[in-house]
């Protein structure tokens, strides 16, 4: 029994006249008395009976309407779910972030995605750059997100830009620096200074600090902090100053004065990581779509 016999049984069922049953669905008049001829023969039982302006349904036909209609439905649907799995509307997808969500663009990014595309799952894991890299290349997640260096990644995987972010200075609003500092990163030598930890020089404080010593400044009095998100309150402290990727400015605190730095150099993107190969419809879409959020 196939679909085609079915939707033709249906119309002709709701017309009650071959003809018109015909024209709707866009096929000759006989060819649809075959279909449900053919469809009569494999039930062995009689659906319509010959009327003089048109069909009518026997009795055995009354009681198959509902049950066409259902499995049409049925089909329907299961070929809407196949094409939607095909697109990468259906699946799994694991990303990993550290500081990555406090950039505003993502967290806006995978809320509208995942309510877009419910029928897909997303798990969210909290993890290092390294740790990042080490669990795409064992695919324990498909995909990450951080502020990386293109030129240290791993050879079987790739970025794609995501967003940029201005770099800021944090500095104590007690201390001097507030009332004389005029832009100049080279009058910042002799400051102490807090850095997210970046042991393999590979994301954030490498990029900075390659910033710093293209506009002359080489911090050598560096406290470094496993956190982020505890640089502006140290600042706050008085421990140091900082420069951080202006998002980081939303967790500032009393305390804290805040410089924008306009020197070309000092941005940091925010790159989408994945691995070269990937096959995943459903991590390929977030791809495609992450790609044209900003």
């Amino acid at each position: 029994m196939e679909l085609r016999h079915l939707k033709a049984f249906v119309v002709a069922a709701q017309l009650q006249h071959f003809s018109q049953a015909a024209e709707q669905l866009g096929i000759a008049q006989p060819a649809l008395s075959q279909l449900i001829r053919a469809l009569e023969k494999e039930l062995g039982l009689s659906l319509f009976r010959r009327e003089n302006r048109g069909v009518a349904l026997t009795a055995a036909g009354m009681a198959f309407v509902p049950h066409a209609q259902q499995s049409i439905e049925s089909s329907e649907l299961a070929i809407a779910a196949a094409r939607r799995a095909r697109r990468g509307e259906v699946g799994e997808i694991s990303i990993g972030y550290h500081s990555a969500l406090l950039e505003p663009n993502l967290p806006q990014l995978l809320r509208h995605y995942f309510t877009t595309f419910p029928e897909i799952k997303v798990s969210l894991v909290d993890a290092g750059i390294r740790a990042q890299f080490e669990m795409l290349l064992e695919h324990k997640i498909d995909l990450g997100f951080a502020r990386v260096f293109k030129d240290h990644l791993p050879d079987r995987l790739r970025t794609h830009p995501f967003s940029q972010a201005r770099l800021v200075l944090l500095i104590p609003d007690n201390n001097p620096l507030v009332t004389r500092f005029d832009g100049d990163l080279a009058s910042l030598r002799r400051e102490k200074f807090v850095f997210l930890q970046d042991p393999t020089g590979i994301g954030l404080t490498s990029h900075t600090l390659q910033a710093c010593r293209q506009n002359q400044l080489h911090p050598d009095n560096i406290l470094y902090v496993p956190s982020l998100m505890s640089i502006p309150g140290l600042v706050a402290a008085g421990i140091g100053i900082s420069i951080v990727p202006e998002p980081m400015a939303r967790l500032t605190m009393p305390g804290v004065h805040l410089f924008t730095l306009d020197l070309p150099e000092m941005v940091s993107e925010l790159s989408l990581i994945s691995r070269i190969d990937e096959r995943s419809s459903a991590v390929l879409h977030f791809i495609e779509a992450a790609n044209g959020w900003v």
